[in-house]
C-alpha cells in the first residue's frame, strides 16, 4: 500500500521497483515495464530531454560514489588522513562509526580533486554541476582540509557532503554541498539511510541538530537518529520521514535557534499525524559534546525523560510570557496556536485546549472562542535576556547599523553593490561591524549562499541568535533595496554631521589662534562640501523615508 518493501530476514528494502529488480534480476526500466503490464498501464516513451536528465543524474551518482570512496580511503588508510583520524579520536568517535557513516577526509590540496576527476574522464560541464568546486574558480575544490560526512539517500546513494573545517582558519566551520541536479537539502536527512532499519522497526525517529550529534547518538545505541541539513526541519523532510515511521522525537540545541527549530519540527510532525516528543539534555549543549566529554553512558543517563510536544511548547511560552496577566495568557495561546492548527483530530484538539486552560487558569470556552475567531493578540514583553543568556530580537529597538546588516544578511545578493556605498568603518554598532565582516568573509570564500554557512561564521552567541531569528522574520525581507538605501543614507548623514561638528571645532580654534588664511580657507571649503552633502542626504531621506529608525 505504501509503495515499498522491507525484508527483516535479509535486511533488504526499497520501492516496488527495487523488489521486482531484486526478485527478477532485471534493470530498472524493465521492472517499470513489468509492473505497468500487470497494472494495465500504458507507458509513455522516454523523451530525449528525459533521457538526457537521467543520464546526467546517473553520471553524478557515479561521480559522488567515487569521491566518497576516495575521501573514506584517505581518512582510513593514508598518511594525509592522520589529521582527520586524530580529530575524530579527540571527539571520542569510535572507528566503527567511521565505517558506518563512511566518513572521509578532504586533503589540503588545491588541484588534487580536479585532477583526479579529470583522469576519471568527467567533463568540465559535469564538474561545474557537481557542487564540488568554487563557482568563481571551477578548478578550486569547495572542500579542503575538512572532515567529510557523505549525505546519502534512503537507497544509500551518496548525493552530497557535509564538511567540518580542520584548518582552524576558515570562518565557515561547517559547510554542505550546494543544491545540485541530484541533491536538495530540504528533501534529504543526514543519517536517514544509516537509521532506516531501526526506524522501521521502532516506528520512531530522533531529530538532532548536527552531523556529529547523529554520530554520537548512533555510537550510544540510538541508531534511529538523523539531522536536517540546514537550520530547521522542512515539510519535504517530514513527508519523507512519514513514509517510514509514525513518531518523531526532537533533540535540538537549547539556544533560541534550537528552540525555533524544535517548534517548527513539532508543528510539522503534528500536521503529518506523527506522535511528537522533545528530549532535552541537562549536562551539555548537544549530544556530540556530551559523548566527547563524558562518553556514551553519560548521554544515555541524560536522555531518560521526554516531554510531549504540545506540553513543551506551552511550558516554553509560559517561561517567555507573563501568564499571570491577560496579555501574557493571550501571548501563550498565540505561541501554541500553530500546533493546534496542525492537529486534525477534534478529540485531540479538545484535550490540548483543556490542558492549556488548566495551565493558564482560563475557561476552555474562552480559548475555543478565540481559536474559532482566529483572534490575534500581540504581546510585547520588555526586551530582556532569555534563560539562555540572549535577548529576543526586537527590530524596533536595534540600531540602524544592525538593522541594515540584518536586512543585508537576509538579502545577500545585494551585498556587493552595498559595500561600495558603505564600508565597515562607517558603522558604530559593534554587532553590525561583526556581521559586515562575516558577509565580507563569506563573499571571499564563496560560501555566502547558504544560511547555515553564515550562522557558523558568527562567533558571538547573541549575534548568531539575532541572525537566526531574522531568517524567520518577513520584516527583513520586505523591500530590501529601499530599506538599505535609506539605512545607508541615515548612516552617512550621521557621519557627516559628526564631520561637521569636528570641522566647526577646528574652524573655531583656527579663527582664535591666528591660523593662516590658507588653512582657514581649506576648512571653509570643507564645511561647504559637508553642508552640501548633509543637505542632499536630508533631502533624500525626506523624499524616500520608509522607517522611523
Amino acid at each position: 500500500d505504501q509503495g515499498f518493501y522491507y525484508c527483516f530476514s535479509c535486511k533488504k528494502g526499497g520501492s516496488m521497483f527495487d523488489f521486482i529488480m531484486e526478485m527478477e534480476k532485471v534493470p530498472f526500466l524493465e521492472s517499470v515495464k513489468m509492473l505497468a503490464s500487470k497494472a494495465n498501464v500504458e507507458l509513455a516513451e522516454e523523451s530525449p530531454h528525459e533521457k538526457q536528465k537521467r543520464d546526467l543524474n546517473e553520471t553524478l551518482y557515479d561521480l559522488y560514489d567515487k569521491i566518497a570512496g576516495s575521501f573514506n580511503f584517505i581518512l582510513l588508510k593514508s598518511k594525509q588522513g592522520q589529521k582527520g583520524r586524530a580529530y575524530l579520536q579527540s571527539r571520542n568517535v569510535h572507528p566503527d562509526m567511521w565505517e558506518r557513516f563512511k566518513l572521509g577526509y578532504a586533503p589540503d590540496e588545491v588541484s588534487w580533486l580536479y585532477d583526479f576527476l579529470k583522469k576519471q574522464h568527467y567533463s568540465d560541464d559535469i564538474l561545474a554541476l557537481s557542487g564540488l568546486f568554487s563557482q568563481k574558480n571551477p578548478t578550486y575544490p569547495l572542500f579542503r582540509d575538512r572532515l567529510m560526512f557523505p549525505i546519502r539517500t534512503w537507497q544509500g546513494k551518496t548525493v552530497a557532503f557535509g564538511a567540518r573545517d580542520l584548518s582552524g582558519t576558515s570562518k565557515a566551520k561547517y559547510i554542505n554541498t550546494p543544491d545540485t541536479p541530484i541533491y536538495s537539502k530540504k528533501h534529504n536527512l543526514y543519517g536517514l539511510y544509516e537509521s532506516l532499519d531501526t526506524i522501521k522497526k521502532s516506528q520512531q525517529a530522533i531529530l538532532c541538530e548536527g552531523n556529529f550529534d547523529v554520530v554520537a547518538m548512533h555510537q550510544s545505541g540510538y541508531t534511529n537518529a538523523m539531522a536536517p541539513l540546514g537550520t530547521s526541519f522542512t515539510e519535504e523532510q517530514g513527508k519523507l520521514l512519514r513514509r517510514y515511521c509514525t513518531k518523531v522525537t526532537t533533540l535540538f540545541d537549547s539556544d533560541d535557534a534550537g528552540q525555533n527549530a524544535t517548534a517548527k519540527a513539532l508543528v510539522l510532525a503534528q500536521r503529518f499525524g506523527m506522535e511528537n516528543k522533545v528530549l532535552k539534555l541537562t549536562k551539555a549543549k548537544d549530544a556530540a559534546e556530551l559523548v566527547e566529554l563524558e562518553g556514551e553512558q553519560a548521554l544515555k543517563s541524560d536522555l531518560q525523560t521526554s516531554l510531549q510536544g504540545f506540553h513543551y511548547l506551552v511550558n516554553n511560552a509560559v517561561k517567555r510570557y507573563d501568564a499571570t496577566t491577560s496579555k501574557g495568557k493571550s501571548a501563550v495561546f498565540m505561541a501554541v496556536r500553530p500546533y493546534l492548527d496542525a492537529t486534525e483530530s477534534a478529540i485531540e484538539k479538545e484535550a490540548l485546549i483543556k490542558h492549556l486552560s488548566i495551565l493558564l487558569n482560563v475557561d476552555e470556552s474562552s480559548i475555543i472562542d478565540d481559536y474559532l475567531r482566529g483572534k490575534h493578540f500581540v504581546a510585547k514583553p520588555e526586551v530582556q535576556a532569555t534563560s539562555f543568556g540572549v535577548r529576543p530580537l526586537n527590530p524596533a529597538t536595534i540600531s540602524v547599523d544592525l538593522y541594515a546588516m540584518l536586512t543585508l544578511v537576509n538579502n545577500r545578493g545585494l551585498y556587493l553593490q552595498t559595500r561600495y556605498k558603505l564600508v565597515v568603518e562607517d558603522l558604530e554598532d559593534k554587532e553590525a561591524e561583526a556581521l559586515y565582516n562575516v558577509l565580507e568573509d563569506a563573499a571571499r570564500e564563496d560560501v555566502g549562499k547558504n544560511d547555515e554557512y553564515i550562522l557558523q561564521m558568527i562567533d558571538d552567541p547573541q549575534l548568531r541568535s539575532d541572525v537566526s531569528l531574522s531568517f524567520t522574520m518577513e520584516e527583513f525581507k520586505m523591500a530590501p533595496l529601499k530599506v538599505l538605501n535609506e539605512a545607508v543614507n541615515r548612516i552617512q548623514l550621521r557621519n557627516y554631521e559628526k564631520k561637521r561638528l569636528s570641522n566647526k571645532r577646528l574652524l573655531d580654534i583656527s579663527l582664535s589662534d591666528g591660523t593662516s588664511d590658507d588653512g582657514i580657507e581649506d576648512l571653509l571649503r570643507e564645511k561647504t562640501e559637508i553642508d552640501a552633502k548633509i543637505s542632499l542626504l536630508r533631502q533624500a531621506l525626506g523624499q524616500d523615508t520608509i522607517t522611523g529608525r
